[in-house]
């Protein structure tokens, strides 16, 4: 008796391929994403030096009168394990943009002119420290019953970098990082104390960061207002245009501010409503009710000042570049076609399991029965 071997069948699972294509897809996606993406901020540097008031903790508040002298001293450590050498100056305290405090080391025209420092340059060994006496004298004459001043602090190696960036050959801009530390001089004389803002004037201006609100606020009185919450809306015609919320810091008597909220979008040629208030603590709330209007001539400055960019929507990854939010788009509806012929397949290999043999498999002589038929032939015989 002869056997035969049966038909064999090797299946091919169709879903190893799918799995490897798809994961291969996956991985270099994700791969190629953040080599793409902006690269991180650099994280600042830890400070090398330190600014305090000698003696005491906080701020320098001194009292005097017009025509006396007083003194004080602030102490300068070195906090880094390298000989530094810092630089003093006196400064004037101006208003900042965004409503804090600016110190102002050029060109002084206020307080600031009244101090004297016993030294601008301080040479630390690691880990050192020094107190630096000042004294600040009050002209004659002088109104107010609050004065603002400061004192400043760098290292002059920041400096000498900023300098060496600046010559160096092949770039057209160089940024350059100078860290300074400021100790406020509230200088009070007799007086009486109150507090004022004032609004000046509400419009909109151009630059080449785009068009922005800018409300002109005068603070007034004879002593700093810590805090103002600021709260508007922006309308034109029913359509609420732009909404706002904030809070000024500090806002020091006596000097101008111009404080700038951005413009959502671009403004358009037309009249604009601005509405709101702000509260001062300390002192009277300013209301705004106000009509601007955004000229052709502003349109045009905007035109030349920032030209219009394409628009990218943002995204809940804004670090990942366009082209990789396709390739994974592409991805997923190679995943679904995949999927749908991996069912397929396999839908077919089902049926053809369950399908009856075929009628030529049956007509197939079997060769062990054929055997048995001689024996028995034989027997009878």
């Amino acid at each position: 008796m002869t056997t035969r071997p049966g038909p064999t069948m090797n299946a091919r699972h169709p879903h190893t391929g799918a799995v490897v294509l798809l994961a291969s897809l996956a991985l270099a996606a994700f791969a190629a994403a953040p080599a793409s993406a902006a690269p991180a901020p650099v994280a600042p540097t830890a400070a090398t030096f330190g600014l305090s008031v000698a003696g005491q903790s906080g701020a320098l508040r001194l009292r005097s009168a017009p025509g006396r002298t007083v003194r004080g001293a602030v102490r300068v450590r070195n906090l880094s394990g390298r000989p530094v050498v810092l630089r003093l100056q006196p400064a004037d305290i101006a208003n900042a943009t965004n409503g804090n405090a600016d110190y102002v080391t050029t060109r002084r025209s206020a307080a600031g002119r009244w101090v004297r420092l016993a030294a601008t340059t301080v040479r630390l060994a690691p880990k050192a420290s020094r107190k630096v006496p000042f004294s600040v004298r009050i002209p004659i004459g002088t109104r107010g019953a609050s004065h603002y001043a400061g004192i400043v602090a760098f290292d002059a190696a920041d400096v000498t970098a900023a300098a060496r960036d600046r010559k160096r050959k092949g770039t057209s801009f160089t940024i350059s990082r100078i860290t300074r530390q400021a100790l406020p001089i509230t200088l009070r004389l007799p007086g009486p104390l109150m507090r004022k803002l004032t609004l000046r004037s509400v419009k909109i201006k151009v630059d080449p960061a785009g068009a922005g609100l800018v409300l002109g606020l005068r603070p007034g009185g004879t002593i700093l207002t810590q805090s103002a919450p600021v709260r508007l809306r922006v309308s034109r015609g029913p359509r609420t245009i732009l909404r706002h919320s904030s809070t000024l810091g500090q806002l020091f008597p006596g000097d101008d501010l111009a404080f700038r909220i951005p413009w959502t979008g671009r403004p358009t040629e037309g009249v604009y409503r601005v509405r709101g208030v702000i509260r001062p603590m300390g002192s009277a709330p300013v209301y705004i009710n106000r009509s601007i209007t955004f000229t052709p001539a502003k349109a045009n400055e905007l035109k030349r000042e920032a030209p219009p960019v394409a628009q990218v929507a943002p995204t809940e990854d804004a670090g990942l570049p366009m082209w990789v939010w396709l390739a994974l788009a592409g991805a997923a509806v190679l995943l679904l076609t995949l999927s749908l012929a991996v069912w397929r397949l396999a839908r077919r290999g089902r049926r053809t399991a369950e399908a009856p043999a075929s009628p030529l498999m049956h007509a197939l002589p079997d060769p062990d029965a054929h055997d048995q038929d001689d024996r028995h032939d034989r027997t009878a015989a």
